[in-house]
Parts: C-alpha cells; sequence; structure tokens
C-alpha cells in the first residue's frame, strides 16, 4: 500500500452553484456513475440540423496514405499508439524534457513537433530532440511546421518562429488592431508554401513575403467574432472557429458558415471527406458537413466528455477526440474510446492530438483491475470530521458547479461519507487521475494544487489501494 509522508491541506474554495444554491446540501446522495466500458459499438446517430441559408463550400477530401502512428499530450507525459501497441514517453523514461505538454503538430517531414511548458521538443517516433528554449514567451497555445524545417508557436503576446538555429517573435500587436487589439494568441498554421495563418481571440493574421495581412471586424469580416481554433483542409485554406460558428477563407474573400446555438468553440479539425467538426469546451462536438450540422455529446452517449479539447483526422476517414475524459474515435458508424481504465493511455485528461496518414490500428480494449482510496478528513483545529461527503471525479472543478454536488455532473464520480473518525474509503475505483472534494459546515473543498489555484488529480493505478492519509481544511 503506497503511503504520502506529509500531511496534506485541503483549501476550501468557495464552490458555487450556477442553480439551485440549497440543493447542493439538500439534494439526494449521488450514485456513482460511469459510461459503459464496451468494445466497438454503434451508438444512436443524432438527427442533423438543417443549415439551409449557409453558402456552399467545395469540400477538400483527403485519399487514404497508409498506415501511421497517432500521439496524445497531456500534463503527465505522451501517450502514443503505432504497430507495436501503447507507449508512453515522460521526462523519467525518455529524453522529453518535460511533463507538460500543450500543443503537437505533424511536421512535412513526418516528425512530430510538440509544445510543453519549457520550449518545443521534436519527435520522429524513436528520438526526442530538444530546440532551444524561445526567450520571454509563456503559454504555449497551438504549434505548426514550415516546409523549410522551421517551427511556429502560437503563445499569449505574439507569435514565434524557430529557423536556423534562432528564434524571431511577432508580437501580438502585428496581429491585431484597433478595437480588435489583444495579446491572446490561440492558433497558428502553415500551408506548404509558407503562408503563416496566426489566430488571436479577436482576429487572423496572415504572413506572407514577410509581411502581416491581419482580418478582424471591418476588415474582412463584418462583424465581431472572437476565435479560438485554425486548422487547413487539403485544398490549404484555412477555416476558423469562433463564436457564431466558422469561417473558410478562399479567393480572397472569408465565407461564413454560422452556428450560433453552442458554447465555446475549442478546437477544429477537417476530415478526409471534407466535413468540418467543432469542439466545444461544455458542448460536446459539432460536425458540418456541408449542408447541415451535427451535433454529439454525452447525452447521446457518442462521447464520454463535452469537453473537447482537441480534434485530428486522419486519412482513412476516422476523426479522433482528445477530451478532459479519454480519446474517443469515430469512423463513420462506430464510436470508441480508450481510458487509462481499459488501455495503456498515460492519461484521461487530453490536451491536443496528433495522427500521421491513416492513423494506427485499433487494440483491443482491456479489463484492469479496479482499486481504492481511503483517507482521512480533519477540520482546521485536527478535529476528526464525521459523517460528511466526499467525492471523487474525473474533471477539473472551478469556481462553480451545476449539478447537486460539485461532482455530481461529470462523466464519472463516486460519492461516500466519512465515518465517526473522519476516515473515508472509495473502493471499486478504475484506473485514473481524480479530483476530491469534501463537504464542509459551511460548503464544499477540494484539494487543491500546491498554489492553491487548480484541482490537484490524485492518480490510482490498477488494483491499487491507496491510502492519502490526511486531508486538513485550512482556515
Amino acid at each position: 500500500m503506497r503511503r504520502k509522508h506529509s500531511p496534506i491541506l485541503l483549501a476550501i474554495i468557495v464552490l458555487a452553484l450556477t442553480s439551485l444554491a440549497c440543493q447542493a446540501l439538500a439534494g439526494a446522495e449521488p450514485v456513482a456513475t460511469q459510461a459503459p466500458q464496451q468494445t466497438e459499438s454503434q451508438q444512436p446517430t443524432p438527427t442533423p440540423t438543417e443549415a439551409s441559408s449557409q453558402p456552399a463550400v467545395e469540400p477538400a477530401t483527403v485519399d487514404s496514405k497508409g498506415a501511421g502512428i497517432l500521439c496524445v499530450g497531456s500534463t503527465t507525459g505522451l501517450s502514443c499508439l503505432n504497430e507495436n501497441g501503447w507507449q508512453t514517453y515522460t521526462d523519467e523514461n525518455s529524453d522529453l524534457p518535460n511533463n507538460y505538454l500543450y500543443a503537437g503538430a505533424v511536421c512535412p517531414d513526418g516528425q512530430l513537433a510538440i509544445a510543453h511548458i519549457n520550449g518545443v521538443v521534436l519527435f520522429d517516433g524513436t528520438t526526442f530532440k530538444q530546440i532551444p528554449e524561445m526567450d520571454g514567451s509563456t503559454s504555449p497555445d497551438g504549434i505548426a511546421c514550415d516546409a523549410d524545417g522551421g517551427v511556429w508557436v502560437a503563445h499569449f503576446q505574439g507569435v514565434s518562429h524557430y529557423s536556423n538555429g534562432q528564434w524571431t517573435t511577432y508580437g501580438s500587436e502585428n496581429l491585431a488592431g484597433g478595437e480588435s487589439a489583444n495579446e491572446l494568441v490561440y492558433d497558428v498554421e502553415v500551408t506548404p508554401d509558407g503562408k503563416v495563418w496566426v489566430v488571436t481571440s479577436r482576429s487572423v493574421a496572415l504572413f506572407e513575403n514577410e509581411a502581416w495581412t491581419i482580418y478582424q471586424e471591418g476588415q474582412g469580416f463584418n462583424g465581431s467574432r472572437f476565435f479560438n481554433a485554425i486548422t487547413l483542409d487539403a485544398k490549404e485554406r484555412p477555416w476558423v472557429a469562433h463564436s457564431g460558428g466558422l469561417d473558410v477563407f478562399e479567393n480572397g474573400t472569408w465565407t461564413a458558415i454560422e452556428k450560433t446555438d453552442y458554447n465555446t468553440p475549442e478546437s477544429l479539425a477537417i476530415d478526409s471527406k471534407g466535413q468540418a467538426w467543432l469542439g466545444t469546451l461544455i458542448d460536446g462536438a459539432y460536425m458540418f458537413d456541408g449542408n447541415a450540422w451535427t451535433h454529439y455529446d454525452r447525452p447521446s452517449e457518442n462521447l464520454r466528455s463535452n469537453d473537447i479539447a482537441s480534434i485530428s483526422a486522419d486519412s482513412s476517414g476516422r476523426v479522433w477526440f482528445g477530451t478532459s475524459y479519454g480519446l474517443t474515435v469515430f469512423d463513420g458508424a462506430n464510436w470508441q474510446t480508450f481510458l487509462m481504465s481499459n488501455s495503456s493511455l498515460h492519461d484521461n485528461d487530453i490536451e491536443f492530438i496528433v495522427v500521421t496518414n491513416d492513423g494506427p490500428a485499433l487494440p483491443a480494449l482491456e479489463e484492469k483491475a479496479k482499486g481504492s482510496l481511503t483517507g482521512k478528513l480533519e477540520d482546521a483545529n485536527n478535529t476528526p470530521m464525521a459523517d460528511m461527503r466526499v467525492e471523487i471525479c474525473v474533471e477539473t472543478i472551478g469556481s462553480s458547479f451545476s449539478g447537486d454536488t460539485p461532482c455530481s455532473d461529470q462523466p464519472f464520480f463516486l460519492s461516500t461519507r466519512t465515518d465517526a473518525s473522519g476516515v473515508f474509503l472509495f473502493e471499486n475505483v478504475p484506473a485514473g487521475y481524480y479530483v476530491i472534494v469534501a463537504e464542509t459546515d459551511t460548503g464544499w473543498a477540494q484539494l487543491t494544487d500546491q498554489y492553491g489555484i487548480t484541482s490537484e488529480k490524485t492518480l490510482i493505478q490498477a488494483g491499487e489501494q491507496y491510502d492519502i492519509e490526511t486531508l486538513t481544511l485550512e482556515k
């Protein structure tokens, strides 16, 4: 049994309900919930929503390119799937310089470019090659490669280009202006002929022939847009996702494809049929086939999580979704989700996906032994807290929640109560990382990271009996 040998503080964070405030304490005891872990299956297909007034955009299709690999990045390392199965790379078992991985891209030479918290590393499927760190840039959000071996990174306050051993940074003042000026630079793509497209929260910028062209409200776009992601289709046309749908650039003009009834776009990809896939923060994924939108989410039983951080499409017709609870793949008829509890995936909370060619063959799902988690809850005076609810769940919890309890609206959670000594026990816990929250006399508290800002996630490995020891509430 593994134990921690130092006391842990459970920070009290004001976890406010977005609705039904009184029901957080008075609601019925939640029941453990988990979507069925099944083999490849065909789920009910959501009904498309017609988009009768949308402009016609000629689809750009992709032919099969042969076997490839898939890699997914997280804040705990890199998981890759190839003909040999799953491989895990961390800073402990490989030359990966850092486990905090935020963005990835496939380069023209087949290498993968990966942005981590301290810079960029290249990966050829076997070996990691570190690129010198950037000066003065933080928070990498997007990465792309050019045909000359260069790398572009979108980050807070600008975009940086690595070429011939040196970094050149273009500040955000080059990417947006006037009332659209901002420092939030979210994504970057590079066409085979060297055009660089960059997305900020309020603009799209094109770098060509050593000059920047800005598209924003009043300059290429009729109205205000809040952008988040960009991708290229097989015709090298840029597509951008924003708060009102999609825009695609062709022949010097942006064409709008409206979609106003979704929340917070996060990710974007064009599949081999030319269909656009848009991922959101809280509303699952939407697919536009040129005529109609189709919505896929947790209630439709297609996705385990509605938080779609990354989408990637391979040349065999499959679409891959990196969510906050698992890696899901859709082949046009069947959906399958890989989790830490049914595969060798290293982390369920995925930051990005990169896939080459047709991608890998899918391995069979595994049945892993479940574990347990125990601990003790004390107040700030080191008095045991008896008969208090304690929950574990799989997604980071912010300052608010919408269910009866902090975890009850999550893809998977377990709930228990402390005994007279303040001890709690969770049994039959699938392998994974878990957020811990506890009821207090004044509301709910959660175990936070060392900075007290975000949820601390506790790892339960397959079959592990883990004792987290004492959790003490901070004053």
